[in-house]
Formats: C-alpha cells, structure tokens, sequence
C-alpha cells in the first residue's frame, strides 16, 4: 500500500470516516463536507476530492483495499477538487475543467508543491455515462443548477442518489434567478427516476436523507418559477445573504437560495 508524504497547515481540520454499507465510505471533513468512496468487485469510485487536505490520500489509499480507483467530481468547486492532484487522472464534467483548480483563497506553497499529480488529467464524463466497477454501475447524470458542470450519481447496487451540492439536508444555493427553473427540471427527473434509489447522499451538511426532500424542493422551485416564491428572512443566518444568495424561499424542510432577477454570478464560487 502506497503511503503519502503530508504536508501539515494550522488550520487543517479532522476526517472521520465510516461504513455506510459494506462496500461504501462516507469520508467526512470537518463539520460539513462528505465525499464517498464506492467499491466494487474490481475497481472503487472516489467521489468528489474535498480541499485534499491532512491524510486524505491515505484514507483512500487505506479503504480502496488494492482496488484500481476512479476518480470523479460532482462540480468544479474547489472544495470538491481541491485533492485531485493526488491523482493521476479525474474524470468531471467539461465545463469544470476551466475552474477545477481555482481555490477560493491562495494555497500554501510547500503544501501544493507536494502533491503527486500537479498537472493531473481531466477526463470528460456527461450524461448517461456509467461507471463500471465490477457488480456496481454507477450511472452519471447532469444537474446544471447549483453549477453549470454539476454531476449526480445512482449508484444502482446500493440503490444511493449521489446529488454533489445541487442540494442537500434542507438547501440548495442556486446563482442567478433563472437557475430555479432549471433546478426545478432536474428535480423532476430525479423524482421521476426515484424507484431507482432509496437515499440520496448530498455533500453537505448530512447524510443520507430521505428522497421525499425532493417533494419540498419541487414544490418551493415551482412556486418561485410562478412567481409565488416563499419567502423566508436571513436574520438567523449572519453573513449567509451576501455569502450564498439575495433571496431564501422555503416550503417545508426545504429551503431554495437564489440571486434576484439581473444579477450575475460566477460559476467558480459558491
């Protein structure tokens, strides 16, 4: 087995990780980011690389147990590909490969100049693709909502939505006012294929949750599409309206951030 040289920083935080199913990881960071590790009879699937952060290598290394490992990204947000020069090749969607590796703050330089693979490969995966792991498919679909090269996942062994950040326990943060309509179509076809999955495993903030979220989600997306958006305020969340979005609808347990009509956002941020 492999082991990784790691560079420590002051502020890295802890992992734990732990067995969803036999064949499946949760690898959680800190207090809010999960990726996944998916193993099949021949190859294992790492979902998403987190900031690449502390041991994360060597977590994987350790799980994958000897299985050649694929690597994807859910979007290009660069807390789901900050670890992929670990890497030799990662697949994600095309339009992540523009802003893949643009942090959202200046990386420490003797920690970046460790990393294996600083001119890793990107390899395109879109709609339709399934990746075979021997006795596991896991089938990709495109969600462009949250982000323009956004990634979901069935993994239809273990019957698991893999949803990246289109949403998750209770929110999604869309950018301008015309990706609700957009959310709203993709949650439709993920409700539409629901008798696929019984969980769905967002990033963020908790997992699994229960697939009848989406019920809460398409009915706030429909309402704000028809112009009846219900509103909920920001006070009990500082700095949360200018750091996600201007307006926050909410039906249910479900809450839907979004930009108002005419204002612009950029696909490499939140």
């Amino acid at each position: 087995m492999q082991h990784y040289n790691i560079v420590s920083l002051p502020d890295d935080e802890d992992y734990r990780y732990w067995k969803l199913f036999e064949d499946t990881y949760i690898i959680h960071y800190g207090e809010a980011l999960d990726t996944f590790l998916l193993l099949g009879e021949e190859k294992a699937l790492l979902i998403d690389t987190a900031y690449g952060r502390g041991d994360f290598p060597n977590i994987v290394e350790e799980l994958r147990a000897g299985k050649e490992l694929l690597v994807v990204n859910t979007h290009g947000h660069f807390d789901h590909t900050g670890g992929n020069r670990w890497f030799p090749q990662v697949y994600m969607h095309p339009n992540a490969m523009s802003y893949a590796n643009t942090p959202f703050s200046p990386l420490d330089e003797t920690w970046l100049a460790n990393m294996p693979y600083p001119d890793y490969e990107m390899l395109p995966v879109n709609d339709g693709d399934v990746f075979h792991l021997g006795g596991r498919d896991v089938e990709v679909l495109w969600t462009p909502a949250h982000c323009d090269s956004s990634l979901s996942f069935i993994d239809h062994k273990q019957r698991l939505l893999f949803c990246g950040d289109e949403f998750d326990a209770g929110q999604t943060n869309l950018g301008e006012f015309e990706t609700v309509g957009a959310f709203l179509k993709n949650c439709t076809h993920l409700k539409e294929r629901e008798a696929e999955y019984d969980f769905i495993m967002p990033n963020h903030n908790g997992c699994p949750i229960a697939k009848e979220y989406l019920d809460d989600f398409i009915t706030a997306a429909q309402h704000i599409v028809d112009g009846k958006p219900d509103l909920v305020p920001f006070d009990h969340l500082p700095g949360y309206k200018t750091t996600h979005g201007g307006v926050r609808a909410q039906v249910g347990n479900s809450c839907i951030n979004y930009l108002p009509e005419g204002v612009a956002r950029d696909w490499s941020k939140f």
